[in-house]
């Protein structure tokens, strides 16, 4: 009986990841730490294959010897993060693959070189389905190391975990930023959605405020995702009447102590280029640039 050669070939579309592969996984995201934090949390915490179907899936492109080679974390088909390395058609074979099955994400995020191709043939217009982007935003991947960051002697403020009686201030603060950074409103997309999501990072320690002796919310940051490799930083903001006074270079520098001192080998975050504010902030820190990063708002 003739065998044929393809027999041996890794399939060219992506394949949906299961438990077997969890080390291979694993390996594969450690190989770029810093970039692939979100999808490490992700698997440490929730694994592989998930409990509800619809949940979230990981998907994976296999090369000839049936190692992975790119892999793609789909979350409910609301959020996609990529890392397809130096392989802009591995990043069009995710787009063309999601195109087919008419995946509307709402976010697509991850380094520029990923999300850049995989845009491009992911956004392209045919009769019968198209998508196109609200806000594309240009982004610096930054990561901190312990070795790299000076530990002040005593705290500087008064940062701390938010709390549950918190959650108005904190809100407001959420919406602003969030028009700020995305010039969206969540109050219009679905205010009480967004507060479930403002009061769930206080309720689980991932949100961290410094008040004035007024009860004046100076400044916030979220803990967008955790786990033994380390911990991203997001939703950093200042209130605009506290603004150029150093508040966040001093909130900033408490809180990568408060984490370093819990044990996290690192921090990360992205920042918007035009952002030069919070850039000089983070590089006073120690923050190191790693790579442009793209955050893709997909129009309703």
């Amino acid at each position: 009986m003739a065998i044929s050669h393809t027999d041996n070939l890794a399939p060219r579309s992506p394949q949906k990841l299961r438990n077997r592969n969890q080390q291979q996984l694993q390996r594969f995201l450690f190989e770029d730490v810093d970039a692939n934090l979100f999808a490490l949390s992700w698997l440490e915490n929730q694994g592989v294959e998930p409990h509800r179907p619809d949940h979230f899936a990981y998907w994976g492109l296999f090369d000839e010897d049936r190692d992975l080679c790119a892999v793609a974390l789909n979350i409910a088909d609301r959020l996609l993060m990529l890392d397809t390395r130096h392989d802009e058609e591995q990043a069009r074979r995710f787009a063309r693959f999601f195109r087919s099955r008419k995946i509307r994400f709402h976010h697509v995020v991850s380094r520029a070189r990923s999300v850049e191709p995989f845009w491009q043939t992911y956004s392209q217009e045919e009769s019968n389905w198209s998508v196109s982007a609200r806000l594309i935003q240009h982004q610096r991947l930054y990561h901190l190391r312990p070795y790299h960051f000076d530990a002040p002697k005593r705290r500087l403020t008064g940062l701390r975990p938010a709390r549950r009686s918190e959650l108005d201030a904190i809100f407001l603060a959420s919406v602003r930023m969030h028009r700020e950074e995305t010039l969206e409103d969540p109050l219009e997309r679905g205010a009480s959605a967004f507060r479930r999501h403002v009061r769930h990072r206080i309720d689980k320690k991932r949100t961290y405020a410094w008040f004035d002796d007024k009860r004046h919310l100076m400044f916030k940051a979220d803990i967008s995702t955790r786990c033994s490799a380390g911990a991203q930083i997001s939703g950093v903001y200042t209130a605009p009447q506290f603004r150029n006074q150093g508040i966040a270079t001093r909130a900033m520098t408490d809180l990568c102590a408060i984490l370093f001192d819990e044990g996290l080998p690192r921090l990360t975050l992205y920042v918007n280029e035009t952002n030069e504010p919070a850039l000089r902030v983070y590089e006073h820190l120690g923050f190191h640039f790693l790579s442009p990063y793209r955050t893709v708002f997909v129009a309703d």
